[in-house]
């Protein structure tokens, strides 16, 4: 995506009229995200000035009013926000920039655009500019150039022109590719692969590069073809992970903390990407620089013109907001943990907004931090793009306000349709393997104990049990209320060994009865965060760059690992090749990759295919 050119003034600022920020690109994230109230997917009007509205349940016909939200500044810690207030439902969901989350998307589907195809290149010609792909009958191959690149003559002119066939600078030591993607996705550290494969840091990073945009490639060809994916039903699971960036530097030991939004589809593994909120697009320099020059500091978040990045205003700010807001969850049980998380969201002055600065971390020396939110929202939005004629898709996600905002503002039509339903699934990940084999056993003995109470065959299966169960938990109101928006939580019955304490909400409740028991009962037992969780397990353990770091002994919360990257572009390159790998390399038990059992490739890809992969 191009950099935003220089301000040469400062932008004019939103009128007093102009209420929240004006869509862009067809993308409006400000509305009442409360499924069940007449305002879900209702955006608030941009202006009100001289507008006559139409009729709405308890008002005249024709009478001039605003519409159902009101919209003011909101502060706390001494930190104004813009929030809008759903006059319906009463909740009060903070505004965001359409400009900034359309930015995320971009970044996010640019590998899908197909490379630009080569043409004629005669101004005056009949075939001037019209690719070889889409016209190859108006051109003629004609042989090849020293360096082995595709020659073609056009027709019309008869002038020839040439195709690269590779994608990045030659290399000299290219024959050393292959190993080196299989050293990096089987936790060979960076310093041990330089000893292995006889080089210097700087050849293994250029190298890195070039695998990460050939993965881009290989992967954009493949994934084009979800766009026209015809699938009944898709569970897809979303979580988040953290990742620390070392520091580079004795004088300044504070680290980068970024994290990755994920997705996968729990049926077939295949991971429909992972976005970490970095982009290495621009240099922070130079955006805070314009910054500065169109006073951004001075204006409300939502309508900054850098708006989904963290500036040093943003980090000034958050980091003496920050102290002691989050609560310490670990080794609680997981209804008082989940307890005090809603209390700890509600305490946000951005409710959405989960990420704070403290004197531990700082922001990245090259390329931009992004505001988690806005990932959450772009990530949403690329699957909306990404899967457009799946007929029904049930995400099940973390505990994260901002997560399910951004996940109801891109699927709202979906969502009022009943094509779309999102469950919260909260999971106690403290436990140990004693503690979760006993779990897993006494949900074993409750199945047991609800077969021979309604004398249920041995035939059933335990899957099927469940349900059968979790039926009879809905119909008899079995239902926790947690928290202060009175999400409704269903006590998972028999949970599996990987998700031994489970807690599950229905956040798409429209409160029309859609669903029978039986029904909600199903989609309530096939709520989990496995596919994903998966992925990031594999994650951890393949890649020695992402392995967990360890604390230090001071108490400023500081960490280092020595596997860590230093910078954080670099956590996104290897994430992306290991997701390629995953989807398309790797094999399950069954002998099949993620992609073929979603049906977009027809057999497992080498890692040949991915480094010598030429887009046509």
């Amino acid at each position: 995506m191009p950099a935003p050119t220089s301000p040469t003034s400062a932008p004019k600022k939103p009128s007093r009229r102009q209420r929240v920020p004006p869509a862009s690109e067809g993308i409006q994230v400000n509305f009442c995200k409360n499924p069940s109230c007449r305002n879900f997917g209702v955006p608030a009007l941009e202006n009100i000035k001289g507008l006559t509205l139409p009729a709405t349940p308890g008002a005249a016909t024709g009478r001039r009013h605003r519409d159902n939200y009101t919209v003011g500044k909101s502060s706390k810690g001494g930190r104004k926000i813009l929030q809008m207030t759903c006059n319906i439902c009463k909740q009060r969901p903070p505004v965001k920039s359409n400009k900034g989350v359309n930015e995320e998307i971009q970044r996010m589907i640019a590998y899908l655009k197909p490379p630009k195809s080569p043409a004629c290149r005669t101004k005056g010609c009949a075939t001037y500019n019209l690719p070889v792909a889409d016209w190859k009958w108006l051109y003629t191959y004609h042989g090849a150039t020293k360096g082995k690149s595709e020659r073609y003559m056009c027709k019309a002119c008869r002038k020839t022109f040439s195709i690269k066939t590779t994608t990045t600078k030659p290399q000299s030591t290219s024959y050393k590719n292959l190993l080196l993607f299989k050293l990096i996705v089987n936790k060979m550290p960076f310093q041990r692969i330089c000893e292995v494969l006889d080089m210097d840091m700087h050849t293994l990073y250029r190298k890195i590069d070039f695998l990460y945009k050939q993965c881009r490639l290989f992967a954009g060809n493949y994934e084009r073809k979800l766009m026209e994916l015809k699938k009944d039903r898709l569970y897809i699971s979303l979580d988040r992970q953290d990742h620390v960036v070392n520091w580079a530097s004795t004088n300044d030991k504070r680290n980068i903390v970024l994290n990755a939004l994920g997705s996968a589809d729990n049926k077939s593994g295949f991971v429909f990407g992972m976005h970490l909120n970095f982009d290495p697009g621009f240099r922070s320099s130079d955006i805070e620089k314009n910054a500065r020059l169109c006073n951004d500091a001075d204006v409300l978040p939502p309508f900054r013109r850098f708006a989904r990045f963290w500036l040093p205003c943003d980090y000034i700010e958050s980091k003496a907001y920050a102290k002691g807001l989050k609560a310490a969850t670990k080794g609680k049980k997981l209804k008082e943990a989940l307890k005090e998380d809603y209390d700890a969201a509600q305490a946000r002055e951005d409710i959405e907004a989960y990420e704070e600065m403290s004197s531990a971390v700082k922001l990245p020396n090259n390329g931009l931090q992004i505001h988690a939110e806005y990932t959450m929202y772009g990530h949403m939005h690329f699957l909306h793009k990404l899967l457009p004629n799946v007929r029904k898709i049930r995400f099940f996600i973390e505990r994260e306000p901002g997560l399910r905002a951004a996940c109801l503002a891109a699927f709202a039509e979906e969502v009022k349709n009943a094509r779309c339903d999102v469950f919260f699934v909260s999971i106690n990940k403290d436990l140990n393997v004693h503690q979760r084999q006993n779990l897993v056993q006494r949900g074993k003995r409750d199945l047991e104990d609800f077969r021979d109470k309604k004398k249920h065959p041995l035939e059933i299966s335990d899957t099927s049990l469940r349900q059968l169960l979790i039926e009879e938990m809905l119909e008899n109101g079995e239902l926790r209320e947690i928290g202060n928006f009175k999400d409704q939580w269903l006590d998972y019955p028999a949970p599996p060994m990987n998700e031994p304490e489970k807690l599950v909400s229905w956040q798409t409740d429209m409160k029309d009865r859609r669903y029978s028991s039986f029904h909600l009962a199903r989609l309530y037992s096939k709520a989990s965060l496995h596919g994903i969780d998966r992925f990031f397990m594999q994650l951890r353990r393949r890649i020695s760059l992402l392995e967990r770091p360890i604390k230090t002994s001071s108490a400023m919360g500081r960490t280092w690992y020595g596997y860590s990257p230093y910078k954080p572009e670099n956590i996104a390159k290897v994430i992306e090749i290991f997701r390629v790998f995953y989807n398309y390399v790797k094999v399950g038990e069954d002998g099949k990759t993620p992609a073929m059992r979603l049906g977009i490739a027809k057999g497992p890809a080498k890692v040949e295919d991915i480094i010598y992969y030429l887009p046509r």
